[in-house]
């Protein structure tokens, strides 16, 4: 059974990823227990893996059946992509440095490494994340679509790896959570985490998850479950998510219950009944995910910015402080997505370079 072509809980997961990565960044403002977080949100960090995977499996899902009929090509694919991240990418990281630019101007202090000049170069050509550099910098949630990037070019050789478990997709997927525990392993005798990589050289965390969940489309592409099944796994998932995230950071235990949980959501997708996470206002939220995590540094800093200089002691207000944060957040991010993000990625797909398109090949939605 086919997933159909919108496979809109995959949509509306990205919503919870990127609430979870916010939790994230932003409990530490709570000032409670001195900062540190429960485990659960000490974990969120993942929730980059887990638009990792979610990547992996939507771009198979929508390129996949391009690259077997040899109706692939791959610079309209990288146009498309491109489309999809550059535009709000370029717009935060501009409205990163002139926040800087307005900070130093008025004589305020920044955390040293975090705003260098002769990194911008790296910052435009989503370069940033490939080990050329020692810190994240600007806008530093962009690591991850700097990683996104590598995945974007190398795409033809990911699925090509895919495609030799077409036949036993089983061991495919076996295959990668076996490398993830061998890399979880190996990089942690050396006291680095997988799933903490950024600057580090992030093509190594991204390709692992990204190739994951392109396995887990090409396991279920044709899979014939129930509607019980399928809602039972995503029950079964969250369960194993709750408990090892509640218990445990440890990524090679939760890692894997993220891969889960994307696949029996994809399943939902099949039976129009079971479905979960696909009402429409599950899949705004959703599409709207990518500028709330793209916008949340900058709004992060210009709206405590303004409360210190108007309300001051921010850190009595702290509660408060962060869910206006969040509200903010997605405030803006729904702005940016209506005015700027989505016109400007249509316009692009509309009007691509010729050496970046193919005739009679529509761009395609290039799904999230």
């Amino acid at each position: 059974m086919n997933y159909p072509t919108d496979i809109k809980p995959l949509t509306g997961l990205r919503f919870i990823a990127a609430t979870w990565l916010l939790l994230y960044f932003f409990w530490p403002r709570l000032g409670l227990a001195d900062g540190v977080r429960p485990n659960i949100i000490e974990a969120g960090n993942l929730g980059v893996d887990l638009f990792f995977i979610l990547s992996g499996f939507v771009l198979a899902h929508v390129y996949g059946p391009q690259v077997e009929n040899n109706k692939y090509h791959h610079g309209a694919f990288i146009w498309a992509r491109l489309a999809r991240v550059y535009p709000l990418h370029l717009l935060t990281l501009l409205a990163v440095i002139g926040i800087w630019l307005v900070g130093h101007a008025l004589g305020s202090s920044f955390e040293n490494g975090a705003f260098v000049s002769w990194h911008i170069p790296f910052h435009l050509t989503l370069t940033h994340a490939w080990g050329f550099l020692k810190s994240d910098g600007w806008n530093f949630p962009s690591w991850s679509i700097s990683a996104e990037w590598f995945a974007y070019l190398t795409f033809p050789v990911s699925f090509y790896i895919v495609s030799r478990f077409r036949k036993s997709p089983i061991w495919g997927l076996v295959a990668i959570v076996a490398l993830f525990a061998a890399l979880h392993q190996a990089l942690g005798a050396n006291d680095i985490e997988l799933t903490d990589m950024t600057w580090q050289g992030a093509e190594l965390r991204i390709m692992v998850a990204f190739i994951g969940g392109a396995m887990l489309w090409q396991a279920g592409r044709n899979l014939v479950t129930t509607p019980q099944i399928a809602i039972a796994g995503v029950a079964v998932s969250v369960l194993w998510l709750g408990v090892t995230c509640t218990f445990t950071t440890s990524s090679l235990l939760i890692w894997p219950g993220l891969m889960a949980l994307v696949f029996f959501l994809a399943e939902t997708s099949k039976h129009p009944n079971a479905t979960l996470l696909g009402s429409k206002t599950w899949v705004y939220l959703g599409e709207i995910s990518f500028a709330m995590y793209m916008v949340h540094l900058p709004v992060d800093i210009v709206y405590y910015q303004i409360v210190e200089k108007f309300i001051g002691g921010a850190d009595k207000y702290a509660t408060v402080l962060v869910i206006g944060t969040f509200a903010m957040v997605v405030i803006v991010a729904a702005a940016a997505h209506a005015i700027f993000e989505k016109p400007i990625r249509n316009y692009m797909r509309a009007n691509p370079p010729k050496y970046m398109s193919s005739k009679g090949q529509t761009l395609g939605k290039a799904l999230h």
